[in-house]
């Protein structure tokens, strides 16, 4: 007989504890999770990878845009580089978002270069300054940047800004002295030398500036001596052109010490300038050496070839106050073929010129060629209205001697209004005019006008002793011009006025003392004053 089962005892209730997992089946289950996890993601990203990696790298679509962005960005800046003015300047003034894209501060700085450098090329200097400075402002003192340096400096040179000219062209020389380039330092200072030495308003703080440059100059040595000569001979003829003929020689021998023209043709200019500056100091042997020596160097240096026709002028000077007028002539000529193409056509120079020769074919009574060479002087324009006061006189005396009265009113009449308004000190030769206007219209038969300029000169020629002087002989003109006008009071009083001045028993003295009878014969009166005087002559003859 089969036994029963036994009884199925009743169930416990469950707790929480019973239904936790023992630790090491927790952490395995977890280990398995993060497995799983991993092995997604390794799957992702292989998939990615060669969905998407190998696909930007092998097929070029990654690099193609990379490239298309770059050439947008850099076609564009080019075509800023090279547009029109106005599309070139709006870019430089908001360079900043324009090149925005550049993260290499050095390619930044190149682009931002090529920007100033096409302003530049435009004459747009000022336009580029702000770009400049800043370029300028962390620039290295290398070669690249000297070059760069003296494009920048000639660029604001040629716009006629010399103190920021002067500043480029001194990083240059500084970076050049750094690469002990001594050749290429020269070369700039050179420029320098020459940028500070041209004509100004203010010399005093133009030979500062070169007085400064001395001190580079002579830092190089040898090398630096004709650079030194040259510079010296520039400050000799700055002093010289503002009167300072002392300092000028001082300048001018320093410059020309221990040099030997015939191995420095250079100085030739400097030689001739001193020996202009001695002629004007009246040393006139020593300047003629300096002045032929020179001119015999001249052209061999093609900076100094404009030295040549002043020199040539000096040179005439000489001869003719050696008595030599044709040799004089014959340089002046000279002087004139040496000047074409290199003396601007408005320069003074021309008005001097031929000035000059037409006073000395004066001299040599040949008015013709002479009022030919004033009228020459007098056609030249955009030079100062007082340089034509002297050809404008030389003029009027070639009318004068050529018997053509009007001419010579209108010549002598402008002579006279500018030597009124400029030359007022020149007391003498303003009388000097007056007198030549008094022969001009005594010519044209005006006599009234003749004696009243007669009247003039007197007032203005210096009050000299003897009958020679230019006073006397414009007094004795006007009592002439007073009794060809039948004023005898007037006239008899001009002549009286000449009595004390003629000495005792000359041919003046005769010529006055008839013409003071012929008054008296025709109606003039004298007053008890000159009787008195008169008899008081007489008694003391006696």
């Amino acid at each position: 007989m089969q036994s029963e089962p036994p009884a199925r005892q009743p169930e416990e209730e469950l707790n929480e504890e019973d239904l936790e997992f023992k630790p090491i089946v927790k952490y395995t289950a977890v280990g398995l999770a993060l497995v799983a996890l991993l092995g997604i993601e390794y799957a992702t990203y292989a998939l990615g990878r060669s969905h998407g990696f190998n696909e930007g790298v092998t097929s070029g679509v990654v690099s193609k845009a990379v490239n298309d962005a770059a050439v947008e960005n850099l076609t564009h800046f080019m075509r800023v580089a090279t547009a029109d003015e106005a599309t070139l300047l709006a870019a430089v003034s908001r360079r900043d978002e324009e090149l925005a894209w550049i993260k290499d501060p050095a390619v930044r700085r190149e682009a931002e270069w090529v920007l100033a450098l096409a302003l530049l090329n435009r004459r747009k200097a000022s336009a580029a300054e702000d770009t400049l400075e800043g370029l300028f402002a962390s620039a290295e003192a290398d070669e690249l940047w000297a070059h760069r340096a003296l494009i920048v400096a000639r660029a604001m040179a040629e716009a006629g800004n010399q103190p920021l000219a002067l500043h480029y062209f001194r990083f240059a020389s500084r970076a050049y002295a750094a690469l002990q380039q001594v050749r290429e330092q020269a070369a700039v200072l050179s420029e320098m030398v020459g940028l500070i030495a041209a004509p100004t308003d203010n010399p005093t703080e133009q030979l500062k500036a070169l007085g400064e440059l001395e001190d580079d100059i002579t830092a190089l040595g040898d090398a630096g001596k004709p650079l030194l000569a040259g510079l010296l001979a520039h400050m000799g003829r700055i002093h010289r052109a503002h009167g300072n003929s002392e300092e000028a020689i001082r300048c001018f021998g320093r410059a020309l010490e221990g040099a030997d023209l015939s191995h420095s043709p250079a100085l030739a200019g400097a030689a001739v300038s001193m020996g202009s500056a001695l002629l004007e100091q009246g040393d006139t042997e020593r300047a003629a050496i300096l002045l032929r020596d020179g001119i015999s160097r001249l052209g061999e240096h093609p900076g100094d070839t404009a030295y040549l026709p002043a020199a040539l002028r000096d040179l005439a000077r000489i001869e003719l106050e050696s008595g030599k007028p044709d040799n004089a002539l014959a340089l002046l000529y000279r002087a004139e073929g040496a000047a074409m193409g290199r003396v601007p056509e408005n320069s003074p120079y021309w008005l001097f010129l031929y000035d000059q020769r037409g006073w000395i074919s004066f001299t040599k009574e040949s008015y013709e060629v002479a009022l030919a060479d004033f009228n020459k002087a007098l056609m030249q324009e955009g030079v100062p209205a007082e340089h034509r006061a002297l050809p404008l006189e030389g003029a009027g005396r070639c009318c004068l001697t050529l018997g053509r009265a009007e001419d010579a009113l209108k010549f002598l009449n402008e002579a006279a209004a500018l030597r009124a308004e400029h030359f007022a000190g020149d007391r003498p030769a303003q009388g000097r005019v007056y007198v030549l206007l008094a022969q001009a219209h005594d010519l044209a038969g005006n006599i009234r006008e003749a004696a009243d300029n007669y009247a003039k000169a007197i007032d203005f020629l210096p009050d000299a002793p003897g009958e020679n002087s230019d006073r006397f002989n414009a007094m004795m003109a006007r009592a002439y011009a007073l009794s060809q006008m039948k004023d005898w009071n007037a006239a008899i009083q001009a002549w009286n006025a000449l009595r004390p001045l003629v000495e005792r028993g000359s041919a003046r003295a005769a010529e006055v003392e008839e013409q003071v009878n012929h008054c008296l014969r025709y109606g003039a009166t004298l007053d008890e004053e000159v009787d008195a005087d008169d008899d008081a002559e007489a008694e003391s003859g006696q």
